[in-house]
């Protein structure tokens, strides 16, 4: 925190208490002209300190030495100096009116620059840094995550696509082999003849029972395969504009229809052995054997969709996309070890950081085996899984800080209305007293006095500067997000000080003017009361 004696100084100078000033009883009072002649002095003597200080603390107290540049800065450009040469001024030619209103503009701003080197509000800046950073990284976790979704999904589909293939080659080895029993069995029943006694027929009879079981059981498998490779096939892609008449696509192959008729055909066969017909069952296996042909014929077209899917997910492009969600893991992994700018190192892990750099070695793991051309889905899920934790303490995080960063809205929403209030009735009593002698002290011509007129216009430039605090604070508002009662109350206050200073402005201070100056006062007690009572049932956990 900045040295004290800065701050007690700058205290005593808002309050027109100055240290150092007690005189003993004998001494005579000091007049305003040199108390404020005290003032700048101690002031000039302020500022002096705070920049050479400044600049010693710039590498041992690197955060002091900024608040202390910022504080600098405020009141260069306040004119913080210049304004205090020119009350003193005044004082001394007896200007008592324009002194008062130079001096409580003075007030106000050295009241801020207090704030400012009391860092009242930098707590509030540092949440708001933190949710900032944490947001950052929560949508970053986000991208990874989808990222790694995708290639999981790729890595899912891959082996879905091979174990197709593979299942695809083995019903193709069977559907061969019944086939090449089929025709062996049809010789075989072509040397017997028209007739044959039943000792001769029963064994083709059976081996044909036998064929149109296993052709069957094969129809139930091939089912399955064409419900699987419907599955894996791409779904179809939209397209903004209506697309032109095409043919109609072709079927896709179904190997299981042309099986079935294959065991029906070997179930007729087989009757007709039964009967001793051995001649008239030669067209029913020939049919048969024409069905299991084709059944060889979709397999390999089916076989020949999976591979052109299959195609189109390289190992070596899987493998480059893993690799550069892994580098984007890693990089962000880094990221979360470096403290923010003027946070200090800390051993202190941030949310998701330790799961964001668990996720990285096994996206290592992934590409390793994806470069071995094997898919990854369970090392991808893994790390998805860790990255999907991370996003959850991420947002765990910044609901705790968000709901932080409301409460110490609402009380900096209460202190700066508060000082805002206190503002506007000095601003108000000086209005009316204004309004008053105004009646007194016309020119000849019947014009306002130009004394009383710079008065008036230094009175608009402090309704101006409340309605600019109204804004700050409505900014305010808005990096908070949750207190949505207070922005239309506030934006109504910035809106109403923006009107009386402008009709002060314009040399008004009658009545009107007057009302709308109390209208405002009553905004900002509605406004600190409605704080209070919000702050009041949050502490009690309503």
């Amino acid at each position: 925190m900045i040295h004290k004696t800065f701050l007690l100084l700058l205290a005593a100078l808002c309050l027109g208490v100055l240290p150092g000033t007690s005189l003993r009883a004998q001494d005579p009072p000091l007049t305003p002209a040199q108390k404020q002649e005290l003032a700048r002095g101690k002031f000039r003597d302020l500022t002096t300190r705070m920049q050479k200080l400044m600049v010693a603390l710039q590498k041992t107290e690197p955060e002091e030495s900024k608040l202390l540049g910022v504080g600098l800065q405020y009141a260069q450009e306040k004119k913080l100096q210049q304004r205090l040469d020119q009350a003193n001024a005044m004082l001394q030619s007896e200007r008592w009116d324009e002194a008062l209103v130079a001096m409580g503009a003075l007030k106000a701003d050295l009241a801020t620059l207090l704030n400012l080197l009391q860092a009242r509000d930098d707590d509030l800046r540092k949440l708001l840094d933190q949710i900032k950073q944490l947001s950052g990284f929560r949508e970053r976790v986000d991208q990874l995550a989808k990222e790694q979704q995708n290639e999981k999904e790729d890595s899912v589909r891959t082996e879905a696509l091979q174990r197709q293939l593979a299942e695809l080659a083995q019903k193709r080895e069977l559907a061969q082999a019944l086939l090449a029993q089929q025709q062996e069995l049809r010789a075989a029943t072509n040397q017997l003849g028209l007739q044959a006694a039943a000792e001769a027929t029963k064994p083709l009879a059976d081996r044909e029972a036998q064929l149109q079981k296993q052709t069957e059981r094969l129809q139930g498998e091939l089912e399955a395969l064409e419900q699987k490779q419907a599955e894996l096939a791409p779904p179809p892609t939209p397209s903004a504009a209506p697309a032109p008449a095409q043919p109609a696509a072709p079927s896709p192959p179904q190997p299981s229809a042309s099986a079935g008729k294959a065991a029906k055909s070997m179930a007729q066969a087989q009757q007709q052995l039964g009967e001793q017909k051995p001649e008239p069952s030669l067209p029913e296996q020939d049919q048969a054997i024409a069905k299991l042909q084709e059944t060889v014929r979709e397999l390999d077209q089916m076989a020949d969709a999976a591979k052109r899917e299959l195609a189109k997910l390289p190992f070596d492009q899987q493998q480059q996309r893993q690799e550069a969600t892994q580098a984007a893991t890693d990089k962000l992994a880094q990221d979360m070890e470096q403290p923010a700018e003027g946070e200090q190192p800390s051993d202190e892990a941030k949310p998701g950081q330790k799961r964001v750099q668990q996720a990285v070695p096994k996206q290592r793991a992934a590409a390793g085996q994806l470069k071995e051309l094997k898919p990854a889905k369970q090392k991808q899920q893994d790390a998805k899984d860790d990255l999907d934790a991370a996003k959850k303490e991420l947002d765990e995080a910044l609901a705790q800080l968000r709901q932080q960063l409301q409460d110490e809205v609402l009380r900096a929403l209460e202190d700066r209305f508060s000082a805002m209030l206190k503002r506007q009735k000095e601003l108000s009593a000086r209005t009316v007293a204004l309004d008053g002698a105004r009646k007194n002290v016309l020119t000849a011509n019947g014009q306002l006095p130009a004394s009383l007129a710079e008065q008036l216009q230094g009175f608009a430039k402090g309704e101006d500067e409340l309605a600019a605090e109204a804004g700050d604070a409505l900014e305010l508002l808005g990096e908070d997000g949750t207190t949505a009662v207070f922005p239309p109350l506030v934006e109504q206050l910035r809106d109403d000080l923006a009107a009386v200073a402008k009709r002060l402005g314009a040399n008004q201070s009658g009545p009107d003017v007057q009302q709308a100056q109390r209208d405002v006062e009553d905004l900002l007690d509605l406004l600190i009361n409605a704080l209070r009572k919000t702050i009041e049932r949050k502490e009690c956990g309503h």
